[in-house]
């Protein structure tokens, strides 16, 4: 795996939708099923999405609410991102989707982020106990 994407896949598994998920392949998706293409697409950074891209990334994924990361990127009004997209083979029609919640991913979501948390609480008790 390049250097640059191992950077980014890093980097997006600190964000709070991927936190508890390791990314070991550029495809690896998160509990909803998005990958790192769609994180990229909500922050709007065309040379992280082209990155992604270039190396292999399914640009078809349906993460969350069975959003692809051309809806997504739709959705955050980053039409350079939408064209680029396109340009590369992105289905059109998932432009049209309908967000789709799904109760029982949302419970497990939550459910992992209170685990999370939960850790991250016993470590910090952890150490203030240590000084």
């Amino acid at each position: 795996m390049n250097n640059l994407v191992r950077e980014l896949l890093d980097k997006i598994e600190s964000v709070p939708d991927f936190m508890g998920f390791k990314l070991s392949d550029i495809n690896d998706t998160n509990g909803f099923g998005d990958n790192a293409l769609h994180c990229v697409c909500v922050w709007g950074d065309i040379e992280a999405v082209k990155l992604l891209v270039e190396n292999g990334i399914d640009i078809e994924q349906q993460g969350e609410g069975g959003f692809t990361p051309l809806k997504v990127a739709d959705e955050f009004e980053h039409e350079e991102i939408v064209k680029y997209l396109i340009s590369k083979g992105a289905n059109t029609e998932a432009l049209n989707a309908n967000f789709q919640y799904d109760p029982e991913l949302s419970a497990r979501h939550i459910e992992r982020l209170r685990d999370i948390i939960e850790d991250l609480e016993q470590g910090i008790d952890s150490e203030c106990g240590k000084k």
